[in-house]
Parts: structure tokens; C-alpha cells; sequence
């Protein structure tokens, strides 16, 4: 009975006990502001060693700083190009046509003092012109370009055959 009566003096209620409570951070002194948080620092190290740590491997990965699109002016310099396609097409001299049982072909004279034979539906120019017709005469080229307000426009070339001056045999 002596064991009863002394649980139920000290019971579970505590009603008649005062509440502490912690003091907030505005509170508290700075010494207890640091000896706190060095405190939760030293309880949080050891769950930082069993964090695993995270290394980015770039291997097989694209650099994320190049550009995506690609312009086609640094793909030609990079020397791909069909030497018909570096040069622009006012620096080509039609130097003759020939035609036969296959149509006509006519013979270009670049910049680079060789000589090129051409037919219908080879690309010449650095702006993808292409040859469309060819006569006894003179050659058209197509070349397509966009204009300044982004609209796809055509612009025909015509190179003509140049004739033998008068006092010439």
C-alpha cells in the first residue's frame, strides 16, 4: 500500500510543475547562440560521412556553353566545300559550251585558274546557286537568298558566252 500511496503522490500529471521552455535565437546570448549551433554541427557530422557524394562525370556528354545551332558560314570554312562552291559566281568566266548526244556542258574557268565542266543541276556559289540552263549561248543560274525581311526570294544569273572581238581572226 505504501507503494501506491507513493505513485499516487507523484503521478503522471504535470499540472502542477512549471514548463521550461527554450529560449528564442532574439533571446539568448551569443555565446549560447554559438555553443547551439556548434552543438547541432557536431550531431550533424556524422550523418554527413555516410552521405554519398555526388561527381559529375562529362564523359560522352555535350558542352552545355556551345551553341545548339549551327551556322552553315563555319561549316564552309572548315573546308568541306567543292572548290565550285567557295568562290562566288561573278568570279567564274565561261570559257565555252559544249554539246552532244548527253546535252550541254559548259566549261568554267575559276578564280584559281582551273578549268571546271558543268551541267544542269550542279550547285555553284557560295549561296547554293545552281546552274538551270544551259544554251549554244549562255548559262542561267538559280540562286535563292532571303531578303531583309526574311522572305525566300530568287535571283537569276545569266553568264553569256563572250564572242570574239572584230579585229580578232
Amino acid at each position: 500500500m505504501v507503494l501506491l500511496a507513493a505513485a499516487g503522490m507523484t503521478g503522471c500529471s504535470d499540472k502542477g510543475k512549471p514548463t521550461v521552455k527554450a529560449p528564442t535565437p532574439a533571446q539568448q546570448p551569443k555565446s549560447a547562440l554559438t555553443s547551439t549551433v556548434t552543438g547541432t554541427a557536431a550531431q550533424a557530422k556524422p550523418e554527413e560521412k555516410s552521405a554519398v557524394i555526388y561527381a559529375y562525370n562529362p564523359a560522352g556528354r555535350r558542352d552545355p556553353f556551345t551553341p545548339i545551332i549551327i551556322k552553315e558560314e563555319k561549316k564552309a570554312q572548315a573546308g568541306t566545300r567543292p572548290p565550285l562552291e567557295r568562290y562566288p559566281i561573278n568570279e567564274f568566266k565561261l570559257a565555252g559550251i559544249v554539246w552532244g548526244g548527253l546535252g550541254y556542258h559548259a566549261m568554267l574557268e575559276g578564280p584559281d585558274g582551273k578549268g571546271y565542266f558543268i551541267r544542269v543541276g550542279t550547285k555553284i556559289g557560295p549561296n547554293q546557286g545552281v546552274v538551270k540552263k544551259i544554251t549554244q549561248n549562255s548559262m542561267m543560274i538559280e540562286e535563292k537568298y532571303k531578303d531583309p525581311a526574311g522572305e525566300m526570294n530568287r535571283k537569276e544569273i545569266i553568264i553569256e558566252l563572250r564572242k570574239k572581238q572584230e579585229g580578232m581572226p
